[in-house]
């Protein structure tokens, strides 16, 4: 049998390598030609000032790095200095305490020196002069003033009625208290249908010293007559107006806090407490003294004591056993 030769298979002929190196010498020709022409879309693209702001903004971005880097190193810098600066105080401030407990315990470690030995002074044959006295302050039952100058004002209106008793007692007692030096001036207000009345002792208006003849009995006797007038409104406003702006240092209100507004000037208490404040201004004194069955009505307490608060007075309340007529 014959023997067939060996055969040579190849996958690409030379006609298909041919064929390749031609279609890549086409694309790399077209790539050429091309090249230009993709360059200058570029460009048209990104125009040149463009490409300058973007560098710009790339160099500034770099330069405020660096010195944000730069302010943060010193913010890192004064803050060391201060954690320095805080721990070095606090180091002297232990140091200053170690320093004072330790002389603390010495000086208690220390013995006690025995007490010196004191040599009574020679008495003199003579008397040294007295001492000035001091100034006498007024009492009344707890309430007190250094004032020379009383003037005691007494609410006449309708709804004191019942509470005579108690009004002529809290006179009587500011009167008997009263010494030489004082002078006192007795005062009744209230509003009626023809208007408002001040009813005052002495008659001349002024004030009367208390050491003169029939003085306390004089006060007494006419405070107990207002009583006996008592009706209308109190016309508190009006009454003050006239005692500011006439003699005496203190003012002492006997009232049952009860102001009605329509007798001053349309003010709710606590604004008649504002206005009465306004117009004294500090120059007197003015004491209060409530009367009556003031538990029964909210707010008189409260009126009396933010009165006599407001203008560097004190406060007291007396009460009555027997029923007021508005009660």
């Amino acid at each position: 049998m014959k023997k067939r030769g060996e055969r040579n298979i190849e996958v690409f002929s030379m006609s298909a390598i041919d064929l390749f190196a031609a279609a890549m010498g086409a694309f790399a020709l077209i790539a050429i030609i091309l090249l230009p022409y993709y360059q200058n879309e570029l460009r048209e693209k990104t125009p040149d000032n463009a490409i300058a702001e973007l560098a710009r903004a790339a160099e500034e971005s770099s330069v405020e790095t660096k010195e944000k880097k730069k302010a943060l190193q010193i913010k890192r810098s004064a803050m060391a200095r201060n954690v320095s600066d805080v721990k070095s105080d606090a180091q002297e401030l232990l140091d200053k305490l170690r320093a004072a407990e330790q002389t603390l315990q010495e000086k208690q470690a220390a013995p006690t020196p025995p007490p010196a030995v004191v040599v009574p002074e020679p008495i003199e044959e003579e008397p040294g002069p007295l001492p000035e006295p001091a100034t006498v302050s007024f009492r009344f039952l707890g309430m007190n003033t250094t004032a020379d100058d009383i003037v005691v004002a007494v609410d006449m209106s309708r709804c004191m009625g019942g509470h005579e008793a108690s009004v002529n007692k809290s006179v009587e007692r500011i009167i008997l208290s009263l010494q030489d030096n004082h002078a006192v001036k007795i005062i009744g207000f209230q509003q009626t249908d023809s208007g408002k009345k001040i009813r005052q002792w002495p008659p001349s208006g002024g004030l009367r010293q208390i050491n003169a003849g029939g003085t306390k009995t004089g006060a007494i006797d006419f405070a107990k007559g207002l009583t006996r007038q008592f009706g209308g409104s109190a016309s508190m406003l009006d009454a003050f107006d006239k005692m500011i702006g006439g003699p005496g240092q203190a003012i002492f209100l006997v009232s049952d806090g009860l102001p009605n507004p329509r007798a001053n000037d349309g003010l709710s208490p606590n604004r008649l407490i504002n206005e009465i404040t306004r117009r004294n201004n500090g120059r007197k004194e003015i004491h209060s003294v409530v009367v009556g069955n003031y538990f029964d009505y909210r707010g008189t307490v409260e009126f009396m004591e933010n009165l006599a608060a407001r203008n560097g007075g004190q406060f007291m309340a007396l009460a009555s056993t027997s029923a007021g007529i508005c009660d």
